[in-house]
């Protein structure tokens, strides 16, 4: 483990977790949560009700209080769990690195129309 390494804690739930799951990390997750969404719209019956799995992250700094820390999730977790049933967290390793420059591979130019384009200054 190098300084500056994270614990990635990860759980894909439905939107009606999202929050709760969402608050049990807060509680160890100093910098805050990440939930992300990838909810659609049923056009179906239930016309505008939002479905879709919803992804919660938390972000915890390595050091000497990593395993306990993450047995503290764990155990949050079952407890969370007993109400309703969630799936297991997945903890990732997360490499320290120059955050500034490494989201730059992500970006892809954006066509608008036949002749814009939006370049990032980087291309």
């Amino acid at each position: 483990m190098d300084k500056g390494d994270w614990m990635e804690v990860r759980l894909t739930v439905d939107g009606e977790l999202a929050e709760a799951v969402a608050e049990v990390l807060s509680r160890y997750a100093m910098n805050g949560v990440v939930v992300e969404s990838d909810v659609r719209y049923n056009d179906a019956e239930d016309e505008g009700t939002p479905y879709g799995p919803v992804r919660v992250y938390a972000y915890l700094p390595l050091d000497e209080h990593i395993d306990d820390t993450r047995h503290r999730i764990e155990e949050a977790l079952w407890h969370l769990g007993s109400i309703q049933p969630i799936p297991d967290a997945e903890f990732n390793l997360v490499r320290n690195q120059n955050w500034m420059e490494a989201w730059k591979q992500h970006y892809h130019p954006i066509p608008i129309g036949d002749r814009l384009m939006v370049l990032p200054a980087w291309i």
